[in-house]
């Protein structure tokens, strides 16, 4: 009879693999169910908080709002954007 109470102490790896306690899955949390976890906190910011201090400490507890947070408050790393759409508004208003 084999004794699970013990740790595996093999040294081929397949062994230490498959011999392995499975792992308990973590709850799936769907959109809903997370937005709903989060409008339920019972926290409030300060004005000088940091709010994205404040997601990046709670990424765990919110995957899917955390990467949408990131997404919204994301900086572009350039002006071109900006950049053409002056150029083009100068072209539109000067007939060229």
């Amino acid at each position: 009879m084999i004794d699970k109470s013990k740790p595996i102490t093999s040294n081929y790896l397949l062994t230490r693999c498959f011999d392995q306690p499975p792992l308990i899955p973590k709850p799936v949390l769907t959109p809903t169910s997370e937005l709903d976890n989060y409008m339920s906190l019972d926290i409030q910011l300060r004005e000088n908080d940091d709010v994205l201090l404040f997601w990046k400490e709670n990424i765990e507890l919110f995957p899917i709002l955390s990467s949408m947070v990131c997404d919204l408050f994301a900086t572009p790393a350039s002006n071109t954007t900006v950049e053409k759409l002056f150029s083009s508004s100068k072209n539109t208003v000067t007939d060229r």
